[in-house]
């Protein structure tokens, strides 16, 4: 239960903030905050990951072994230059030829996508110039020639006749002001008597313009119950034969559209499926490709080659090759006829199967559905498809393509597996696998941050983010390796990838295998919980720092601060023990500044003198424990460690005496402080041992300070140094830490007032290797007197000592020095002898 306690304590507020990005995200997710990325993230998967499933660019796969059932008969640039006629052409002249062609050559379906729901221009034309003339010349009429849609009419029924089913567009239409206000605009009657088929063309584009869905049907508001399929079922329909009585049933559990034999996965609840793109369009081929052919996602041809017969005159005669002749029983090309010499001309019509055992099904129009529609960019009847940048090239499909792509979906069977059945439009029917999804690549995140530093984490969820885009790419062409593949070929050299290439090439997904799962909802997912958990780790941190700064900010240096909180250093309340160094530094005769300056003088000066060593112990890492008058209390390696602490201690020292001496030529250029100023110095006692430091008073008030027999010390020494007139006395267990690094002179064995425990005491004179040679001079004399002094020849001893008192450097303020104490204390000695056993210790009578 504790661990509960704590875990909770610990990460409750994270795991809410995981809870709320997950919700959050969702929401947004659900209300197609993401949709526009999430459908460019589709379209990457068809135009990069995945590529054309046909055509001569696309790899190997089963798909290309069961080819496709569609062929295109496209009014291109080609067609726009050679045939007889503008556009639009007349429909008995060149319509109704064309589906005369197409029937004799095979064709099993003809499928335009072109509206005839007005009359025939061109008869239009005719007929009203002829009655124009009827006037002046009546036997005119007599040449009017039979209109257009009749004799398009008759084509079509013609070739249902021949088994060739006929399959014309048309469209729903809505007017405001109509009453019912939607209708179907159909061809005109003429057309219509020769019984073709017909479907709906309206199109059904995302809502960045991009045609990925296809309806299966289309209803109208005042008949709800009546389906009017689309032009893609229609010519399935007319290809498979299937009967007018076959409904159309949409199963909401399964996600499924069933009509006859077919079962449609749709696009969520509604009458669309997401259109699995074969390829780029059809016709389409880089610049730089030339020599190439086509892309050719299906067969494509150019309406004046389907066109040219020998009764037909293209407008150059060099391109005019009677091309449709070939697959057209009975009918010998004129290029055919041309041919010389009987043998060859024989052999050709062999070839062309044109004699009298004629093979329809060498026509590539044999069986297929043939989609007639417009492909040149004047008529600008193009849509924006997932193939819309393939290969770093911007390009348009003809619309007739995106009803080739969705019949040859239908016919295959190969529809995109949708994780939750939709991946746009949500709000109507939210799937809750996405939000599973989101779930579990937050939690991953969150779990990745609590237990690695937020930098780190960043890493791991960029590097899960990658991982999860691999995923969804890799699902997309059936392959879960196709994202290492990417990053080895892409570091490995080219020479081995290439001898690889089986392995690293993946291979196409076969019928029904491409699934697709969001990939922005729950990268956001991830971005969204990293982000917001950081956000709070940063703003707590913020909170912890403000409060350690606010309890110890006027104890110790910010930057001391930042490193308890990095270093999670949180300090113990209540009192800890350490080996830690005591400081204590006091000004030397002080009540006698409170004698000579007014109250706002002796503020303002304390107030200067105490910033500038304070900020001093602050730089070297000290704890500032309290001022008293003019003392500060100080220590170091608590509430955090301080490497070096003892060093710490003893370069504070030393720069305190060197910016009391800036401050007392400070002082004295003023001219407005009185001598004492000037001549200000003061004293300074260090210890390092066992001291206790922590929050100690009462529970209405306390303070951060230390405790223990080494701070007695270390106040004894400071306030003892005024017996040997030096300004820096410190401890032996200091000394023993820093004696390398600094110059020393050794002061004593001495028994502080109130302690039975003598200690040994040094002064400390500058860093090493930077003591003047006047004190240099000074400190090894005497040192060589002390020798004598601890063998207890005094009278040697006095002389020795008086020899090294002349190489003192004194100055004002400083009334004695340690050669004249030991003067003294020789001559004390002198006269009252220690006797043998004597240890060398002096015991100090006064603090």
């Amino acid at each position: 239960m504790d661990r509960v306690i704590k875990f909770i304590k610990s990460y409750g507020v994270g795991i809410l903030l995981t809870a709320g990005s997950i919700l959050l995200v969702s929401l947004l997710h659900w209300l197609g905050v993401f949709d526009i990325l999430e459908l460019k993230t589709y379209d990457y998967r068809f135009n990069t990951v995945r590529g054309p499933l046909t055509g001569w660019r696309a790899a190997d796969s089963s798909i290309i072994k069961l080819g496709t059932n569609v062929v295109l008969v496209e009014v291109d640039d080609e067609a726009y230059r050679l045939m007889p006629y503008e556009w639009p052409y007349p429909r008995g002249k060149v319509w109704g030829k064309v589906v005369r062609n197409l029937y004799k050559a095979g064709a099993k379906v003809i499928v335009f996508d072109i509206q005839f729901d007005a009359p025939d221009r061109y008869s239009e034309t005719v007929d009203k110039f002829i009655d124009g003339m009827a006037g002046e010349f009546k036997d005119i009429v007599q040449l009017k020639p039979r209109h257009g849609d009749y004799v398009f009419g008759d084509a079509i029924a013609e070739a249902k006749a021949y088994g060739t089913k006929v399959v014309l567009s048309t469209k729903m239409v809505k007017e405001p002001n109509r009453i019912p206000p939607e209708y179907v605009s159909r061809p005109v009657p003429a057309i219509m008597k020769g019984g073709p088929d017909t479907g709906l063309i309206n199109d059904l584009m995302d809502p960045d313009g991009f045609s990925r869905q296809y309806a299966i049907y289309g209803q109208m508001e005042h008949k709800p119950d009546k389906y009017y399929l689309t032009l893609g079922l229609k010519a399935v329909k007319a290809y498979l034969d299937i009967p007018d009585t076959a409904l159309t049933y949409f199963d909401q559990k399964e996600l499924i559209c069933r009509y006859g034999p077919f079962r449609i996965k749709t696009h969520g609840f509604g009458n669309s499926f997401l259109v699995n793109y074969y390829g780029p369009p059809s016709g389409y081929k880089y610049p730089s490709e030339e020599n190439l052919p086509p892309w050719g996602t299906f067969p494509r041809y150019s309406l004046a080659y389907v066109y040219d017969t020998e009764d037909v005159e293209l407008r150059d005669p060099e391109e005019d090759i009677d091309w449709m002749s070939q697959f057209i029983p009975g009918d010998i090309p004129e290029w055919v006829q041309a041919i010389e010499d009987s043998t060859e001309r024989q052999e050709m019509i062999d070839l062309l199967g044109l004699g009298s055992e004629f093979d329809i099904t060498t026509s590539p129009f044999y069986n297929k559905i043939v989609i007639i529609g417009v492909a040149v960019e004047v008529i600008h009847d193009t849509k924006y498809t997932p193939f819309y940048n393939y290969m770093g090239k911007q390009q348009l499909t003809p619309g007739m393509e995106t009803h080739a792509n969705a019949i040859q979906t239908i016919l295959h069977g190969n529809y995109l597996n949708v994780v939750g059945g939709r991946i746009m439009n949500l709000f109507h029917d939210y799937p809750f696998s996405h939000t599973l999804l989101v779930t579990l690549l937050s939690v991953i995140a969150f779990s990745l941050l609590m237990f690695v530093n937020p930098v780190i984490a960043g890493i791991l969820v960029f590097i899960e983010g990658l991982v999860y885009f691999g995923i969804g790419c890799g699902l997309f062409v059936n392959d879960l390796l196709w994202f290492p593949k990417v990053l080895l070929s892409a570091v490995l050299p080219n020479t081995f990838v290439l001898e690889h290439m089986d392995w690293f090439k993946s291979a196409l997904p076969g019928i029904g295998e491409s699934t697709v799962i969001p990939i922005v909802a729950p990268l956001a997912g991830i971005i969204v919980t990293y982000t917001s958990n950081v956000i709070y780790r940063f703003l707590n941190e913020q909170k912890d720092k403000k409060f350690l700064k606010n309890t110890f900010g006027t104890y110790i240096s910010p930057e001391l601060i930042e490193r308890m909180y990095e270093e999670k250093q949180e300090p113990k309340l209540g009192g800890v023990a350490g080996y830690h160094t005591a400081f204590f530094s006091d000004i030397q005769s002080f009540s006698s500044f409170s004698e000579v300056l007014e109250p706002e003088k002796m503020v303002s000066l304390m107030n200067e003198y105490l910033t500038e060593m304070t900020t001093i112990l602050l730089n070297r890492r000290g704890t500032l424990d309290k001022y008293i008058g003019d003392s500060i209390v100080a220590f170091y390696g608590a509430p955090v460690p301080v490497e070096n602490h003892e060093y710490q201690a003893c370069m504070t020292a030393l720069e305190m005496g060197a910016k009391l001496e800036e401050l007392r030529r400070k002082w004295r250029s003023e001219e407005e402080w009185p001598e004492i100023v000037h001549n200000m110095q003061h004293r300074i006692g260090i210890g390092s041992g066992k001291i206790v430091t922590g929050n100690m008073g009462s529970t209405m008030r306390m303070n951060y300070t230390m405790m223990g027999d080494m701070v007695n010390i270390a106040s004894r020494l400071e306030s003892s140094a005024k017996q040997y007139g030096v300004y820096i006395q410190v401890a032996e267990s200091t000394y023993k830490a820093v004696k390398d690094q600094f110059e020393w002179r050794f002061l004593d064995y001495v028994r502080v007032k109130g302690k039975k425990v003598p200690v040994r005491v040094y002064e400390l004179l500058a860093e090493k290797g930077k003591l003047d040679e006047q004190n240099e001079r000074a400190v090894a004399a005497f040192h060589a007197a002390q020798e004598l002094y601890f063998e207890q020849k005094w009278d040697l001893a006095l002389e020795a000592f008086k020899e090294a008192e002349k190489l003192e450097v004194m100055f004002p303020g400083r009334n004695t020095n340690p050669s004249t104490v030991y003067i003294a204390r020789c001559e004390y000695l002198k006269e009252n002898p220690p006797g043998e056993d004597w240890d060398g210790v002096w015991t100090l009578t006064a603090k």
